[in-house]
């Protein structure tokens, strides 16, 4: 008998997962996704700076009955809304991601369940367990390619994602068993990215994650159709794992697969930047708050971090916009040390202009340690050591980020990030509803209810 290809396994997956299949825990961590990665959504859909742009761009591709998260129109086929709302998710890097793969599922699987659940009227279970197929699907992929992948310049999200994403919509679409193989099959031709975008146009980096919804949606609809797909995508001899990784163990791929859940893998992003970033920053806020530290007696900042995290994000002194906000360490840090904060606010011209912060942020050395180096990938973390005028020094090392996985944050806590990336957009009484609807998802009978109220034009 011919062994399955990688496809195959995960097409088999899929066509037997259904929501009763799903453990309690799996079911409660994808309405939690659910809520975190709309909550980025509505973020990005008021402080993207090419939130019309891409509207204006699809509008040229093609007509259909589907919205858009902040928009009144209901003009897009849905694989451009699933792509639109995709790219707001993860336009301001708030959107959530797996704890050492360095891929953000989310951003592209719930907007990819959601459109694709709404247009074919399925209910929250359905919704549900598309979410997690999908996470399943893109994790597994990305943690056996990484950090291998990112070192040859290819972006996980965007790539993995587009697997995920065929995934979710081809289990809402109800493909069979071959159809899903074919399409994942697909997915591996369409899938597309590189991190080159993370050195240059980092404001519209986020375009290729979205664009991974929709090649995720196109790979299963031409699997519907019955079009043959490349069953070898992912370990063929030209496949994903040898032309974008090495070294892959194709066994272990699929170890596990239906009772052990990568959902659970996931951290939550609690600031607006590169996650690689975030352990320097969260280290230099909580230094900050706890010795109750100013920026006037602060003589120097060395953070000390892993080679990937410093050529994304330690180079960046004086951010000259938004995408280099979210990628500079150092204004990051000099935000949290002042304001023991560091928020979507923060990526506008008025807050990385400030004169003050960016003093304080010339102020910061970044260098690659080899403690936190040696670390990487199983842990990433960052090493801060903040010198006063006076001669003090206090310092800190830090690996499990609050949200992550060895540092977790409730629901509550969530709601509250949901409501804070929400207010500007929608009033106090519509994201209680929205919040009431996904506390209550599996109950839904139907998400046009909720569709209907992120499908507005900000308040």
């Amino acid at each position: 008998m011919k062994e399955m290809y990688l496809t195959e396994k995960f097409a088999r997956f899929i066509a037997e997962t259904n929501y009763e299949s799903l453990p309690e825990s799996v079911v409660y961590l994808a309405k939690e996704r659910i809520m975190d990665t709309l909550g980025a959504a509505v973020a990005g859909s008021v402080n993207w700076d090419y939130r019309e742009q891409i509207k204006s761009a699809c509008r040229r591709l093609g007509v259909g009955n589907c919205g858009v998260i902040g928009s009144n129109e209901k003009v897009f086929p849905a694989a451009h809304a699933a792509m639109i709302d995709a790219t707001y998710a993860h336009a301001v890097e708030l959107d959530d991601g797996h704890k050492n793969a360095g891929c953000h599922a989310g951003a592209i699987i719930v907007p990819t369940a959601l459109v694709m659940g709404h247009a074919l009227g399925r209910t929250g279970k359905e919704i549900i367990a598309a979410v997690a197929i999908g996470y399943e699907i893109t994790y597994r992929i990305a943690a056996h390619v990484n950090p291998a992948q990112i070192n040859k310049g290819f972006h996980p999200s965007s790539n993995c994602g587009a697997y995920g994403a065929m995934a979710a919509a081809g289990k809402l679409l109800a493909l069979e068993e071959k159809q899903l193989a074919n399409g994942l099959g697909q997915a591996g031709m369409l899938a597309s990215g590189t991190m080159e975008a993370t050195k240059s146009g980092q404001r519209s980096k986020c375009v290729q994650v979205g664009n991974a919804a929709y090649n995720g949606i196109m790979a299963a609809y031409i699997a519907q159709t019955g079009m043959e797909g490349c069953l070898s995508a992912l370990e063929g001899p030209n496949g994903l794992f040898n032309t974008q990784s090495e070294n892959v163990d194709v066994e272990a791929v699929c170890q596990g697969l239906g009772t052990v859940w990568s959902i659970g893998d996931t951290y939550n992003k609690m600031y607006p930047s590169c996650r690689h970033a975030q352990p320097g920053i969260e280290a230099v806020l909580d230094l900050a708050s706890e010795n109750n530290i100013t920026p006037a007696q602060v003589e120097s900042i060395w953070i000390g971090t892993h080679k990937v995290a410093y050529e994304l994000t330690g180079t960046i002194t004086a951010p000259q916009n938004s995408g280099e906000a979210k990628f500079s360490l150092a204004y990051g840090s000099a935000v949290a040390l002042r304001d023991r904060r560091f928020g979507v606010v923060d990526l506008t011209p008025q807050h990385y202009r400030d004169p003050e912060l960016l003093a304080l942020a010339r102020k910061v050395t970044c260098a690659i340690d080899p403690d936190v180096q040696s670390a990487f990938p199983k842990k990433r973390g960052a090493k801060v050591k903040i010198t006063l005028t006076d001669g003090r020094t206090f310092e800190k090392a830090l690996y499990d980020l609050k949200g992550s996985p060895g540092n977790p944050v409730g629901w509550n806590e969530l709601e509250g990030k949901f409501r804070s990336n929400a207010a500007a957009a929608m009033s106090d009484e519509k994201i209680g509803a929205i919040l009431s609807f996904i506390g209550a998802f599996e109950k839904q009978d139907s998400v046009e209810p909720l569709m209907n109220l992120l499908n507005e034009d900000p308040a």
